[in-house]
């Protein structure tokens, strides 16, 4: 069991060095520290909360057209698919 954590934890490193990850974070974290996003999050939340369905929709939109957003989209779509390539390879008996 302890091999297994080892090589977990060794692997885990490989890929935090990988283009891909490395530009998944960059960019979640642009998104995370976005006033913009920040502020839409907030409205969409409010907007939901008073059940005002028109502008909650308008706001949701926007948000997911943001360009960060859409960008950070695609690159989880893109990790999602890598890592389960390497849970395939890791789970093949």
């Amino acid at each position: 069991m302890n091999n297994s954590i080892e090589i977990a934890k060794e692997l885990k490193k490989e890929l935090d060095q990988l283009p891909l990850f490395i530009e998944y974070k960059r960019v979640k974290s642009l998104a995370e520290s976005n006033l913009e996003i920040k502020e839409l999050k907030a409205s969409i939340a409010k907007a939901k909360a008073t059940h005002n369905e028109t502008l909650h929709s308008e706001l949701l939109a926007k948000y997911n057209n943001h360009p960060l957003i859409v960008n950070l989209n695609s690159l989880e779509i893109e990790l999602a698919s890598y890592l389960k390539q390497i849970s395939e390879i890791v789970n093949k008996k």
